[in-house]
């Protein structure tokens, strides 16, 4: 089916444009890391500026229940608009409501741990500490799925984090000095806040960015009236547990400002959702990072925030900044290589040979040889060369590391096919081959051993194609 016309690309710029225009393609995708800098700088500030008295009065949750109404107004609207009734169903059909709901309550979830954090702490330091997110998130991949850090990185992990901690400790004291009564104390319980709403918010991106390209064929409108209607449910579900909402009532201590954080709630969420598909990873993070600066600079030029410029805390924040790019350039640590197969050649010396076939390899029609050296094999099944002129896959006997049996790589696997010229048949006796030397020479290593009720036909066939495999790249690979 084609597309309905006006359908939200999940491209942007969209792919007709960059390949019309690339220089156009490049200025809007300017713009819009512009607007994304400016989005995650305004959403602090703004919630700093509906404070009174350095106090959030109003319910912390209330702002983001009527973000989540907003939200579902306005993406059920578009739905409408792009598909009519059929468009609103698409937004509440079972498949989008069991994926999206659930990654809906986490980050509803996130949004009370970040209105919590905002109540203890200046929208500057909320942004700046959001920047642990790096760190956590590679502590998180460490623990959770092994994922390693080069040595570099987890140094820039800890100058960053140390950075961060100075930021906060000097924005603390300069603040204190202008302000009576202020103690300039660590606020420890803001802290801990920020630190959960990180490790929310880092689980929330992760499952967004792998839901929202698997389900390529559902509308962006969909997806997010998906999260948006647990997230409001959520929401409100939070809100009740407010005293003040109990005792107030929903809207007390609201005002234009108030309307003003829910209004950036619900810009916040469908920006997000979107640039989540048209920015990559390093982008995002780096505008999140330099809105920091962005918040700095608006504190100390707006007069409502009362803040004056200190050099000190200019320096921490650019800091920061640069200590997040330098992370997210460094080179990723190297995939352990893997072991190699190739083993130092091992030359044997043949004490027997017997080119009678064993009933293990003749019950599927394999044609074997066994033999004895005077050695020890390899466990498990290996290459090497026969006499020094014969390619063979050898099977170590579990019991005895000195016999081993042997499958020649260049002649047929399957004994019994006649019309085969190099077959001998299975009733036709065999001789010792012709060898300039009664030597086993191994070269490398194809498997580990295993039960023998796991080895079959299709298991030796296996076997020796990627021990010829590993033979020809051994002998490739050579100068």
């Amino acid at each position: 089916d084609k597309p309905r016309r006006g359908h939200i690309s999940a491209y942007f710029p969209s792919r007709e444009v960059r390949a019309r225009s690339p220089h156009r393609a490049a200025v809007i995708k300017l713009g819009l890391f512009a607007f994304f800098i400016l989005s995650r700088a305004l959403h602090p500030m703004l919630i700093d500026l509906s404070k009174q008295d350095g106090k959030i009065l109003y319910a912390k949750n209330t702002p983001i229940v009527m973000n989540k109404v907003l939200t579902l107004i306005l993406m059920n609207t578009c739905a409408f608009i792009h598909g009519g009734i059929d468009g609103i169903k698409l937004c509440w059909q079972p498949r989008c409501m069991a994926v999206f709901g659930f990654i809906g309550t986490m980050y509803a979830m996130g949004d009370f741990l970040e209105m919590m954090s905002m109540s203890k702490l200046s929208g500057g330091v909320y942004q700046v500490l959001l920047q642990t997110k790096l760190l956590i998130t590679a502590l998180m991949g460490w623990w959770l799925k092994g994922s390693r850090q080069s040595s570099l990185q987890w140094h820039i992990l800890f100058s960053t984090f140390l950075a961060m901690s100075s930021f906060v400790l000097v924005d603390a004291a300069t603040s204190s000095v202008g302000s009576s009564g202020s103690s300039g104390s660590l606020p420890l319980m803001g802290l801990a806040f920020v630190t959960l709403k990180v490790a929310v918010s880092c689980n929330c991106a992760v499952l967004s960015e792998k839901y929202l390209k698997a389900f390529s064929d559902m509308p962006l409108f969909a997806k997010i009236s998906g999260l948006a209607t647990t997230w409001a449910m959520a929401a409100v579900f939070f809100s009740s547990m407010e005293p003040s909402v109990k005792e107030n009532g929903f809207f007390h201590g609201w005002d234009h400002m108030t309307c003003m954080v829910a209004l950036s709630f619900t810009v916040k969420t469908v920006s997000t959702m979107y640039l989540l598909q048209a920015l990559d990873s390093l982008q995002k993070n780096i505008g999140e990072a330099l809105a920091v600066i962005v918040i700095y600079m608006a504190q100390v030029t707006l007069p409502k925030f009362g803040k004056s410029f200190d050099l000190s805390v200019f320096l921490l924040a650019v800091l920061v900044v640069a200590l997040v790019k330098t992370y997210l350039i460094s080179p990723k640590p190297s995939a352990k290589k893997k072991t190699s197969t190739h083993l130092p050649a091992q030359n044997m010396k043949l004490v027997t040979l017997n080119t009678e076939r064993t009933p293990f390899t003749q019950s599927f029609g394999m044609d074997s040889m066994t033999c004895e050296v005077a050695g020890v094999l390899p466990p498990g099944v290996f290459y090497g060369m026969l006499g020094g002129v014969y390619p063979v896959c050898g099977n170590t006997h579990p019991s005895s590391p000195t016999h081993c049996e042997l499958l020649m790589l260049s002649h047929p696997p399957v004994a019994d096919d006649d019309a085969h010229p190099g077959s001998r048949g299975a009733k036709s006796p065999a001789s010792v081959p012709f060898m300039p030397s009664e030597s086993l020479t191994i070269l490398g290593h194809v498997r580990e051993p295993m039960p023998g009720s796991h080895t079959n036909a299709d298991q030796c066939m296996q076997d020796m194609h990627q021990a010829r495999a590993q033979l020809s790249e051994r002998f490739t690979a050579q100068p």
